[in-house]
């Protein structure tokens, strides 16, 4: 109390001048009754998980003179999980990889869409196998490895039909085994279709090396019901 009044009574002029505490009565007068205190606010910093937690002083009611409120920590409402989304894009088949195997042929042969259109349609196909049985399924003449390839072509005609083709060539040791089909298909009218198919083998080891070519045609007409 004596250390109050004496600061009060040696003080600056500042002191006979109310304090915002206190503004009922003058600043010698509050700091010796004890409502104003010169005691300078001890004040927190509180910082844990800074980048995620803002600082704020809480609203409450008023408090005792001297008092300072203490600075809480808000957390900040929780981030919606972040959800990773794989850019989804259905397989196309615009290539494929396939392997089979037999009694006549085991091979491995990898493929390729190269044209695709509305009305036109090209696969490539490359491969390597091994013949077990010569010249089953339109392959070569001897057993050993093999390299084959395949062209497939499909294409509209307008709105009257459609042509197919297919090319298929097998080289072995001994020879090389070429088979070739194309069909056509004509719609006629809405139940009738024409259907052509010609096809085409040759062989470079038949009839002793000077090679053979078988041809072969077909032409139909369907009625569907």
């Amino acid at each position: 109390m004596f250390a109050s009044w004496w600061l009060a009574v040696i003080g600056l002029p500042v002191f006979l001048q109310p304090l915002p505490e206190a503004p009922d009565q003058p600043a010698a007068v509050a700091v010796a009754s004890g409502r104003v205190s010169l005691r300078q606010p001890c004040l927190r910093l509180v910082c844990p998980d800074a980048e995620w937690q803002q600082a704020r002083r809480t609203l409450a009611p008023p408090r005792a003179p001297g008092v300072v409120d203490e600075i809480r920590p808000q957390r900040l409402p929780r981030l919606a999980t972040r959800r990773f989304i794989g850019l989804h894009s259905p397989a196309s088949r615009r290539d494929w990889f396939d392997t089979s195997g037999g009694a006549a042929l085991v091979d491995a042969r990898y493929g390729m869409e190269a044209v695709r259109s509305g009305a036109t349609s090209l696969q490539v196909e490359l491969g390597t196998g091994y013949r077990l049985q010569p010249y089953a399924n339109y392959g070569t003449a001897a057993q050993g490895p093999v390299a084959m390839g395949q062209l497939r072509l499909s294409q509209r005609l307008g709105g009257l039909g459609s042509l197919r083709q297919q090319v298929r060539l097998e080289r072995g040791r001994e020879n090389a085994y070429l088979r070739q089909t194309i069909g056509v298909d004509l719609e006629l009218a809405p139940q009738w279709s024409l259907l052509g198919d010609f096809e085409l083998r040759h062989d470079t080891a038949a009839d002793g090396g000077d090679g053979h070519t078988d041809r072969e045609g077909s032409l139909r007409l369907r009625y569907a019901f």
